[in-house]
């Protein structure tokens, strides 16, 4: 008995109908998506920070100290924006599905603490600026060690 499947001619085209195919979807340019990823966890971390403020005021288990929050929560939205933009490039090539975690966990202690005790804002600023720019060194060194190691490799 033979083979009931049909043989492609060289007359029929084999590859499938162009117009059939699904369009690919738009995708933002990179430049474009890691400000916007940092910027979305800025808003988030805010509002979380808010919403604990807005928690503490009912005296469950965090009282809230009089005074407005705004710039303490001004301030940990620019410290979580260039921590995002950080890890970004830390972890750009790297596939690593927790790291919004490194930032998200940490900055949200750091939020409430902030609104439970108010400290200066200026003195939350430069520790937290000289923190990042340590994390920011640290990564230069890393990135810079592993780029040398991946190019002696080859």
């Amino acid at each position: 008995m033979e083979n009931s499947t049909p043989r492609p001619d060289a007359d029929h085209d084999t590859d499938p109908d162009p117009a059939a195919a699904p369009e690919p979807s738009w995708s933002a340019p990179v430049w474009l998506r890691v400000p916007a990823a940092a910027l979305v966890m800025a808003a988030v971390m805010t509002g979380a920070g808010y919403a604990v403020y807005r928690w503490a005021a009912t005296g469950l288990p965090m009282e809230p100290l009089p005074g407005s929050p705004w710039p303490y929560l001004g301030a940990w939205a620019v410290l979580t924006f260039l921590a995002a933009l950080l890890l970004q490039w830390a972890t750009s090539g790297i596939d690593y599905d927790g790291r919004w975690a490194l930032i998200g966990v940490p900055f949200f202690a750091g939020i409430r603490l902030c609104l439970a005790y108010r400290p200066d804002p200026a003195l939350l600023y430069a520790y937290g600026l000289a923190a990042l720019a340590v994390a920011a060194a640290g990564t230069a060194l890393w990135r810079r060690r592993r780029a040398a190691g991946a190019g002696g490799r080859g």
